[in-house]
């Protein structure tokens, strides 16, 4: 989760607010559905941009702060130099730095502006986090680790690394609904009288009892679920304005779902791949740089950011039984010649 200053900083956003860029729109859309705290951050960081656009006429507030101040020493220097610098006459033959002083003005405002949205922001978040952790038990697997969870029902899941499973209080007594952000492995008990519901911010699997891999990342454009076992319902869980017919898909099917064009299809997967998956077993076997990073980067679920020249990345191989994320890359690094950083939102893959 990014901070509020963070979010109003970044370039991407400001375009999301202006819809400027349909990729950004698309990628800040996907942020603020993932949970109720974005949602109510991404309003809240829009409503500071737009002010701050108004109020400084597109420049920068670092920018204007910094002739602020150079203005005010200016002004300073200048009222030294000057016998009638404090007579009302001598503040009304310079309109130009009345000028500058209201734009000051407006910079201070902006910066008290700042502060209160940023209070309020903070108690909205809190009494968000407060609500839904009475709705749902919550769990989280960090960047680089996996998760395993028993659901009451005695239902099994592997959450992928750096992914949310949010399970309802009374899960088991009236319904068996969840929500996922990333991806993650189900094996549900079977049980008629109470369906299993998956659901995310695109996509909704319903099943009786089954075996399937879903992925649901907000940083992705793309959703997919894969069954390995049974029967699954999958459909869009927003209202479409083309199809909105569910797919009912068997064993080494998949459906892929990329909202941004509406698109959803059935197609079939390397099922023995995924069951590598399931146990943990990550191999490459003289594998390019860039089908690594690609598998790395839906292994663990985190998007990789390739920095620097990478005439040194050769061929690699590697077997690896639920490895941790840094201990796989440790290894990539030193046969390949270059280092990693692990970030909350990324790698840092650096061949500089």
């Amino acid at each position: 989760m990014y901070t509020l200053e963070e979010i109003i900083l970044d370039q991407t956003f400001t375009n999301y607010c202006h819809r400027s860029n349909e990729e950004d729109v698309l990628r800040w859309q996907n942020y603020a559905k993932a949970s109720v705290e974005n949602e109510a951050q991404v309003r809240e960081a829009a409503k500071l941009v737009i002010a701050l656009n108004q109020m400084l006429k597109e420049r920068e507030e670092k920018t204007a702060l910094k002739e602020f101040r150079a203005l005010v020493l200016a002004q300073k220097r200048g009222l030294e130099t000057t016998e009638d610098a404090v007579s009302l006459t001598a503040v009304k033959s310079h309109p130009v730095n009345r000028m500058w002083y209201v734009a000051a003005a407006s910079v201070l405002l902006v910066m008290g502006s700042l502060l209160f949205y940023r209070h309020q922001q903070q108690q909205k978040v809190e009494l968000a986090l407060q609500q839904e952790q009475q709705r749902y038990r919550i769990y989280k697997s960090p960047v680089g680790e996996r998760l395993t969870v028993t659901l009451a029902d005695h239902s099994k899941v592997i959450l992928n690394s750096n992914s949310t499973l949010k399970v309802p209080h009374h899960y088991n007594k009236d319904s068996r609904k969840l929500v996922l952000l990333g991806a993650a492995y189900f094996e549900v008990s079977p049980n008629a009288s109470l369906p299993f519901v998956i659901e995310s911010s695109d996509m909704k699997a319903t099943v009786l009892g089954t075996s399937f891999f879903m992925r649901a990342y907000p940083h992705e454009s793309g959703q997919q679920v894969e069954l390995l076992t049974g029967k699954l319902k999958v459909q869009k869980s927003y209202s479409s304005e083309t199809d909105n017919n569910p797919e009912i898909i068997g064993p080494g099917e998949m459906v892929m779902l990329n909202r941004s064009v509406d698109l959803m299809e059935k197609e079939t997967f390397d099922v023995q791949a995924r069951e590598s998956w399931i146990k943990g077993q990550l191999k490459f076997n003289n594998t390019s740089f860039n089908t690594v990073v690609r598998a790395l980067e839906d292994w663990y679920g985190v998007p990789f950011e390739i920095r620097g020249k990478q005439q040194s990345a050769g061929k690699f191989s590697g077997t690896y039984e639920n490895e941790p994320l840094e201990r796989v890359l440790n290894i990539f690094c030193f046969a390949t010649d270059c280092s990693f950083k692990i970030e909350k939102d990324k790698v840092i893959i650096d061949f500089n």
